[in-house]
């Protein structure tokens, strides 16, 4: 895949770079092993969903529902007896939420904003009904898949590997893959060489809220408990990551390595907000005026995304 395709620059790969160096340099325990562990237990999560936002990115679609997927899913793990059963129960979720997502834009014809903006709100609100304060419990051998670590290495980062592996493969090695990047591309040339557009883009969505389910389960078993307000940020911090990344928000340009650098860049940021004593709340400014500089910089043949 070509760099114009894959959205891939040295601004993409530099900004995490140039962030990491600077916080090397100005907070002394950046390089510590307990703050590196830190680092990536923040990313894994983030990365994850922006992973599944990049599937629908490429599509040409946006969806502002994972940060109430994240949240549900949570809530729906911490407040099963059965481990398992939580589990299970939270994927499915994801993937009935893809499917009414994808309907509602491929199938119903309703703008991809105005569709997951309407999921995001009924699913927060069923996130309160399911855990209205934060809580429940999980069992310890759920806690211990996503804390810890293996071969000497923080068990987030295999979360990671599995996750960028997983959409790695969906994307270059599977006909949906191809038919992913067509979509996006053109539509109606797609339709016309016999590729189904409207199951693609149900399918992008489908990956989206699952990859958001994923994320929820890990926080959850990462802080062993459930939140219904956990994953609020994650909507405009994951679009963020992938604009970061040099994703074409219009669709058919994008790449894995893009999405894990803008994730990766916002991660860097928090840590540094949080290790040079910087105020929380400027968080969000950051994050809102990355977005907005990352989609100026994008060329868009006509006005929107």
């Amino acid at each position: 895949m070509s760099n114009a395709r894959s959205g891939i620059s040295r601004y993409t790969i530099g900004l995490p770079l140039l962030l990491f160096v600077v916080l090397a340099l100005s907070a002394s325990s950046f390089l510590t092993p307990q703050n590196l562990a830190n680092v990536s237990g923040q990313v894994t999560a983030l990365l994850i969903v922006t992973l599944g936002q990049l599937v629908v990115a490429l599509v040409g679609g946006i969806d502002l529902s994972v940060g109430s997927v994240v949240s549900l899913a949570s809530a729906l793990v911490a407040t099963q007896t059965d481990p398992v059963w939580g589990v299970v129960l939270a994927l499915l979720m994801g993937v009935v939420v893809g499917l009414v997502n994808g309907a509602g834009v491929a199938l119903a014809g309703i703008h991809p904003l105005i569709m997951t903006l309407a999921s995001m709100t009924f699913l927060q609100g069923l996130a309160y009904v399911v855990l209205p304060i934060p809580g429940g419990q999980l069992a310890s051998g759920l806690g211990q898949l996503a804390t810890g670590t293996i071969w000497g290495l923080p068990r987030a980062l295999l979360w990671c590997a599995l996750g960028v592996a997983g959409v790695a493969l969906l994307l270059h090695r599977t006909r949906l893959g191809l038919h992913i990047f067509a979509v996006g591309a053109n539509a109606r040339s797609a339709h016309l060489n016999g590729v189904r557009s409207a199951a693609v883009v149900v399918a992008a969505y489908v990956v989206c809220s699952l990859l958001a389910s994923v994320a929820g389960i890990f926080l959850a078993a990462r802080v062993s408990s459930g939140d219904p307000t956990m994953g609020a940020s994650f909507a405009l911090e994951s679009i963020t990551a992938v604009a970061l990344g040099g994703v074409q928000l219009t669709g058919g340009v994008g790449s894995i390595v893009g999405a894990v650098t803008g994730a990766l860049s916002l991660g860097l940021i928090t840590n540094g907000i949080n290790l040079l004593g910087i105020s929380p709340f400027l968080r969000g400014t950051i994050t809102g005026v990355l977005l907005l500089v990352a989609v100026s910089l994008q060329r868009r043949k006509g006005v929107g995304l």
